[in-house]
């Protein structure tokens, strides 16, 4: 009896395998929609960092002088209803600044810059300004990184994910109707935009809103000088998909 080779019978079982019909799942034709919203609220708090620079050839005097400036400037923070919690302090910063000494052919130290600085959290925007004018009083030459939050980001991120789940259904209303689709049950429902497409600015459900003190019309100077408190955005995006009927 002749013996059919095994690589042989394994090939003629892949055929026969191959030849099997696959079952495929009924196909049902989808309609996706993106939209998005933006609310605007008025922040309740607010981060600021201050700070004390210095250029000496002297470096314990500098940083010295610092100290005590920095010490004052705490105090006074604290007398000012501000939480041990709500001030975050930073390392020293030093930096030598040198010069090149074209006859002594090396070179030759300028000055030591030194800075420090420390965060502020302010549970009322609005007590700002005469922080601000009194810290200046003090010596404190650096006013950066100023953002503005809010303590119910929660709650207006849900009301902006409720409006836009229903800009989408409006859209996806609108849309169909305009060429003669009807629209089925919802199959799938999610935040942000799909896979493979990222826009700027996306803003996630933990993402802490902060923004320069000059967009968005907040943290502006009014017309009589003072600051002047506006809105921040939050927004979000949702994708609702659709069967057709």
């Amino acid at each position: 009896m002749k013996k059919i080779p095994i690589l042989l019978i394994l090939l003629l079982y892949a055929v026969a395998a191959q030849a099997e019909p696959v079952s495929k799942p009924n196909d049902k034709q989808i309609f996706s929609v993106t939209a998005n919203a933006e609310i605007f609220v008025k922040p309740d708090r607010m981060h600021v960092t201050f700070g004390v620079s210095d250029r000496s050839k002297d470096l314990l005097s500098a940083k010295d002088r610092m100290n005590e400036i920095l010490k004052k400037a705490i105090s006074f923070c604290r007398a000012n209803g501000i939480q041990e919690k709500s001030i975050r302090t930073s390392q020293i910063c030093i930096r030598p600044e040198y010069r090149y000494d074209d006859e002594k052919t090396k070179n030759l130290l300028r000055y030591y810059e030194l800075t420090q600085t420390f965060t502020v959290t302010l549970e009322n925007p609005d007590t700002y300004e005469p922080l601000l004018y009194g810290l200046l009083n003090m010596g404190i030459n650096k006013v950066e990184n100023v953002s503005f939050t809010t303590s119910e980001l929660r709650k207006y991120k849900d009301e902006a994910r409720l409006a836009a789940v229903k800009a989408a259904q409006e859209k996806a209303k609108l849309l169909t109707d305009a060429v003669g689709i009807k629209l089925g049950k919802v199959i799938n429902i999610q935040e942000g935009q799909p896979v493979g497409y990222q826009p700027y600015n996306r803003l996630s459900q933990n993402t802490v809103l902060e923004a320069n003190a000059n967009a968005y019309g907040y943290g502006r100077e009014s017309p009589e000088g003072s600051f002047a408190l506006g809105t921040i955005p939050v927004r979000a995006e949702v994708t609702v998909m659709y069967e057709l009927e």
